[in-house]
């Protein structure tokens, strides 16, 4: 089947926000050991959904392991489960969402699902036939027939919606335009609400017909069921549907005639009437029932989109900035033109806020996937060990989320892989036999801080030290070196202690990435440990990307900006206060303090420029290793600039662009380069 890019879209979409769900599902599942009720029926709901998409989108595998999984938590849902058997439903599932996931990533990159679940198919019939107490696993069928979307067929499970007398009620559902797979929610739809309901009816009665999507999109989608739960269940129901633009929800009598003939109230005795029209929360007093219209206040956009509006509003903001300096009005009074100025720049920084915002998503969201790393790799090496989430509802830019994806992979990895301890050797250091990672995110001025912390056997400097002298990495004596320093060596490309290549680390390859990754987008990572008591990575990151304040100053006839945020001080120098240490290298003192100077005409190569000290200025900056200074020719100002990436083609005709970030169009035209303050050695 061939299907277009929108459809393509809409299926990736919902699958990734339902195997979402199903994740938050069974972690909050599996710390008590077991799934309650409304949590199987949750997982059944998704499993059902996943299989019903997968089948139209024709991708068979996803299918049929949805399949499989439906029928494992339809057994439990009926007959509950022993206790010793929770841990292997809970890895079995797991197994299934990691295979989903996979299938996924691959279209995304626009590759074919060649994933083979049969042998995970082959484990969940084994765990069907046991949760059954068979003892031969091939008293499963290997192809379990799918039932069709039955439609008004009462439900025999126990609930309140098997009385006769129950309520009925008509529900009319519009979904968003363009949403695709309209028959296919409306099913999902019904399938929610059969379990609180004793029959159900709709219009269209067969979703399986083709013409049932195209008849959705143009009338709506009629659903009719009895049942005698309370109206705000159902509601919150219906609330749960992806992609639903509006609802209406009208009790109605069961007998009336636009109720299907199949679920019909045939005799209506009018002792019920009264009786019905008597019961809280069942019904409406009469002449006072009115339909209720229930409208979702969000919609799912392509974070492309959201790109490149971020991207116009940098360009309103330099064009701004172009007409305002570019204004010549000679000896002319210009009061209405200064008023209109900041009445434009008012709004353009409104509208960079709002725009900001809409970019803004919970960290949660890339939280959760460290509990997966979590839980397989601790299986994997035989270790216990629990993930503690602090400050998930932060927001951050959805950058900076994709930024902070590698970063934290590679620092979990190392906690849980050589950071903490196994249960024996925790056990005789007095501690307990769980070992404990903490993921935490909080914001501090416009910057959001990320730290992660373990508390396992921290980091050893004898063995740092002894690996950077091997790599000839130190030259210094032992004593001379701060833990601060030392520590920073494993952040050095190919540099690692382990001595045993595993499967996730010992290559060498991890934690330079980690600085490589934070440096690019203007953050810093520092990290702190104590042998013995654990190790703590701390990350900062401006939380947005795009629009940043920075200095700007100039060395020959090249401008730079440097972010606001990193500049401690300027001031100009005295030459007496300029020395150099045993290495050669230029120092100076500042408010009694011994900071490195560097010279950036000298760095970059710059052709003119100041050369004496009088001449120029310093300023003291703040990277994530060490304070410095920097000499430079003068200072311009404090201006707000849209961060750019550098051109592609300098990248390859130029030999090293280190301490460069990005370039910046200021209001004149001119390009100046943003400086990388970690990028400077």
């Amino acid at each position: 089947m061939k299907m277009d890019d929108s459809i393509l879209e809409a299926y990736i979409y919902e699958a990734q926000q339902l195997l979402q769900s199903l994740e938050d599902t069974l972690f909050a599942g599996e710390n008590e050991k077991m799934l309650s009720g409304d949590q199987i029926n949750e997982v059944f709901r998704i499993m059902h959904t996943i299989k019903g998409s997968s089948a139209m989108m024709e991708y068979d595998e996803m299918a049929k392991l949805a399949h499989i999984l439906e029928d494992m938590f339809s057994q439990i849902r009926d007959n509950g489960a022993p206790a010793e058997q929770w841990p292997s439903i809970f890895d079995l599932t797991f197994a299934a969402v990691s295979f989903f996931n996979g299938e996924l990533t691959k279209l995304l990159g626009n590759a074919p699902m060649d994933g083979n679940a049969s042998e995970l198919e082959g484990k969940v019939k084994e765990q069907i036939a046991i949760l059954k107490g068979a003892a031969d696993p091939s008293a499963v069928p290997s192809s379990p027939s799918d039932q069709t979307p039955a439609q008004n067929t009462p439900e025999t499970e126990g609930s309140a919606a098997d009385k006769k007398d129950a309520p009925y009620y008509k529900i009319k559902l519009y979904f968003e335009e363009n949403c695709q797979m309209e028959e296919l929610r409306a099913f999902g739809v019904v399938q929610s609400l059969k379990n609180i309901c004793n029959q159900t009816a709709t219009n269209p009665e067969n979703l399986d017909l083709d013409s049932s999507a195209e008849d959705i999109r143009k009338n709506g989608f009629c659903l009719f069921i009895q049942t005698d739960e309370n109206p705000d269940k159902i509601k919150s129901i219906i609330d749960s549907t992806l992609f639903l633009k509006s609802y209406s929800l009208l009790p109605i009598e069961g007998d009336d005639e636009e109720v299907p003939e199949s679920i019909r109230k045939k005799e209506v005795k009018a002792e019920e009437h009264a009786e019905h029209a008597g019961s809280a929360g069942t019904r409406m007093p009469e002449g006072t029932v009115q339909e209720t219209v229930a409208k979702q206040n969000f919609i799912s956009v392509n974070v492309n989109k959201l790109d490149n509006l971020l991207n116009i509003v940098g360009e309103i903001v330099t064009a701004q900035s172009m007409v305002i300096n570019n204004a010549n009005f000679g000896q002319m009074q210009h009061e209405n033109f200064d008023a209109s100025a900041e009445q434009l720049h008012s709004l353009i920084n409104e509208l960079q806020d709002i725009v900001m915002n809409i970019r803004m998503i919970p960290v949660s969201t890339l939280f959760q996937k460290m509990r997966r790393l979590v839980r397989e790799m601790s299986k994997k090496v035989g270790k216990e060990i629990d993930l503690e989430l602090i400050g998930e509802e932060t927001e951050v830019d959805k950058n900076v989320i994709d930024t902070l994806a590698d970063p934290l992979l590679h620092i979990i990895r190392n906690s849980v892989d050589h950071g903490i301890e196994d249960a024996e050797t925790r056990k005789a250091n007095g501690k307990p036999p769980h070992g404990k990672i903490t993921l935490e995110a909080k914001t501090t001025g416009s910057d959001v801080v990320v730290i992660i912390s373990d508390d396992g056997r921290g980091l050893q400097r004898d063995k740092i030290l002894k690996k950077a002298f091997e790599k000839g990495l130190v030259s210094r004596p032992d004593e001379e070196l701060s833990d601060k320093e030392v520590f920073s060596m494993i952040f050095l490309p190919g540099f690692s202690t382990n001595d045993v290549v595993t499967e996730y680390s010992g290559r060498g390859v991890g934690m330079d990435v980690v600085r490589r990754n934070i440096s690019q987008i203007g953050g810093s990572v520092t990290l702190e440990s104590e042998q013995g008591k654990g190790t703590t990575e701390i990350i900062r990151i401006p939380l947005t990307l795009t629009i940043v304040d920075g200095m700007k100053f100039s060395v020959g006839d090249l401008n730079f900006i440097v972010p606001t945020a990193s500049v401690m001080s300027a001031v100009k120098p005295k030459h007496e206060d300029i020395f150099t240490d045993p290495s050669g290298n230029e120092m100076i003192m500042l408010l009694g303090e011994c900071y490195s100077l560097i010279r950036l005409k000298n760095f970059f190569n710059i052709d003119g420029g100041v050369t004496e000290i009088d001449d120029g200025m310093i300023m003291r900056i703040a990277s994530d290793q060490k304070d410095y200074c920097i000499f430079f020719d003068q200072l311009e100002g404090e201006h707000q600039v849209v961060v750019k990436t550098l051109p592609g083609y300098l990248r390859k005709c130029s030999s090293s662009l280190d301490g460069i970030g990005g370039c910046a169009i200021m209001g004149d035209g001119s390009i100046n380069m943003i400086l990388d303050v970690n990028g400077i050695h």
